[in-house]
């Protein structure tokens, strides 16, 4: 709902610190052509074989794991083309990439999750943008979910891809929301494919009277003048956002009061006692909530409070 912003320079970084794990398991399996998972053996078979030694070279398994989401289609057609039953989570060719990536890797103490997630810088879910997604020192255990966009089980070979792991709350990466399913299925796109115009709220007033919102909230509508179907869907954001409409109550009846500039003249007044508010940190002070495009992130439905701020007038 919110977007990531690409970081090759922390992508190449992530390689590099997974790199030597990996093509030392991948050694290992070469070598033995099989894996282990919960007491069960899968096999390595030719063309899979094959597969593997294309990744011991350095530029193929670095394009693998800093790939774009743009390129992960040609990723799966390539590798379905080549191995048909790759993504058939019970097949010997997926658990053998599944042990290389997930078990032996994404889960591996050399992955430190900890420092992905703070490198990426979000402090909110991507997904729906209504919690926070802090995280404390190891010591602590708090940290965020993080979500195979495209789930390990069916795209294995994707388990440590930069762009396809995302920090996000545990609603959105929850039983009932996307877990393991399919965002090829559903039509959702990645964070880090979302603009911020891709999403628009926008509310409407069932009744003329402004201050029957205070006391009945069922008395407006919270929608999206624009929208991505999927992860609309998929994410449950309207009906997650229904139970945000006291929100937009508040900003319409601080819309109606005459405090808005009053507060915007007393700010600026500060400029004579050599402190400089910005336009943007006086919007911010009004609404209560970050409201630049590059600062959504920061805070819990600040989306929400850019769009009907604008609505509203109450920001440019």
């Amino acid at each position: 709902m919110i977007n990531i912003s690409y970081a090759d320079n922390n992508a190449e970084q992530h390689y590099l610190a997974l790199s030597d794990q990996l093509q030392a398991r991948l050694r290992n399996i070469i070598k033995s052509r099989k894996v282990t998972i919960n007491k069960v053996k899968y096999s390595v078979d030719n063309v899979l074989l094959v597969y593997l030694k294309n990744l011991q070279t350095e530029a193929n398994l670095k394009e693998l794991i800093t790939a774009r989401p743009e390129k992960f289609r040609s990723i799966i057609k390539k590798l379905r083309t080549r191995i048909p039953n790759i993504l058939d989570s019970t097949s010997d060719a997926n658990r053998v990439l599944y042990n290389l990536f997930i078990k032996s890797s994404y889960d591996h103490e050399s992955f430190k999750k900890l420092e992905f997630i703070e490198r990426i810088g979000m402090d909110t879910c991507a997904y729906c943008n209504r919690t926070y997604t802090f995280s404390l020192e190891k010591k602590n255990k708090i940290k965020p979910e993080i979500d195979h966009f495209m789930p390990k089980s069916k795209y294995p070979f994707l388990g440590v891809s930069y762009y396809n792991l995302i920090p996000s709350c545990q609603v959105c990466n929850g039983l009932d929301t996307k877990n393991q399913n399919d965002p090829r299925a559903f039509g959702v796109r990645n964070p880090y494919e979302i603009k911020h115009s891709d999403f628009i709220f926008r509310y409407e007033l069932k009744t003329g009277n402004v201050l029957n919102t205070l006391t009945d909230p069922e008395s407006i509508t919270l929608s999206f003048s624009k929208k991505i179907n999927g992860n609309l869907k998929m994410f449950k954001l309207q009906e997650l956002y229904d139970k945000h409409r006291d929100h937009v109550v508040e900003l319409i009846i601080l819309s109606k009061s005459k405090y808005v500039e009053n507060y915007r003249k007393y700010l600026r007044q500060y400029k004579k006692k050599g402190l400089k508010f910005s336009d943007n940190e006086i919007d911010r002070m009004i609404m209560g909530n970050y409201v630049s495009e590059k600062e959504l992130h920061k805070r819990p439905l600040a989306k929400l409070y850019h769009d009907i701020g604008k609505q509203l007038g109450l920001i440019v």
